[in-house]
């Protein structure tokens, strides 16, 4: 019995110990931890113990190596969404500056009064625009510029 409460004392004693630590500032400028200040210190300030654990970590409890993976994953997985959305996002305007151009073109032609021959779809015979057909069309492919263009001027 006496030994046990001879261990849970030195234990104590040796815990509260090493719960007072100090900041020790020199002349210099320096600084230095330790339980007590040598002679010449210019500033002393006392300071917790480091939590008992040997990690030496004095800041907040760090997360896991697991987690800091975990985090590590959902950042690069978040980057690679970013980077193909801008991707898609660059390709459909790109599709879309080429369409515009292209009804642009096809309207400028039908203003202009040009020949206009168009392909059947069930015989693949060629004829040509009549120009009683023109005006729909032209209304037509005005429609496909603004719906295209809508944000070019």
């Amino acid at each position: 019995m006496n030994r046990y409460l001879i261990g849970c004392l030195s234990t104590l004693w040796v815990a509260s110990s090493a719960a007072q630590v100090m900041e020790c500032v020199d002349a210099k400028g320096r600084k230095e931890f330790a339980q007590t200040c040598p002679p010449g210190t210019v500033k002393e300030t006392k300071r917790a113990a480091p939590a008992s654990g040997g990690t030496g970590n004095t800041g907040t409890a760090s997360k896991s190596l697991a987690e800091q993976d975990a985090d590590f994953r959902k950042r690069a997985l978040a980057r690679q969404e970013a980077e193909a959305k801008a991707e898609k996002e660059k390709t459909e305007a790109k599709d879309a500056s080429r369409n515009c151009n292209d009804a642009r073109a096809q309207l400028k032609q039908l203003q202009d009064g040009s020949r206009i021959a168009k392909t059947d779809p069930n015989t693949g015979e060629r004829s040509f625009l009549q120009d009683k057909e023109r005006p729909a069309e032209i209304t037509s492919a005005q429609k496909a510029v603004d719906g295209w263009c809508n944000n070019k001027k």
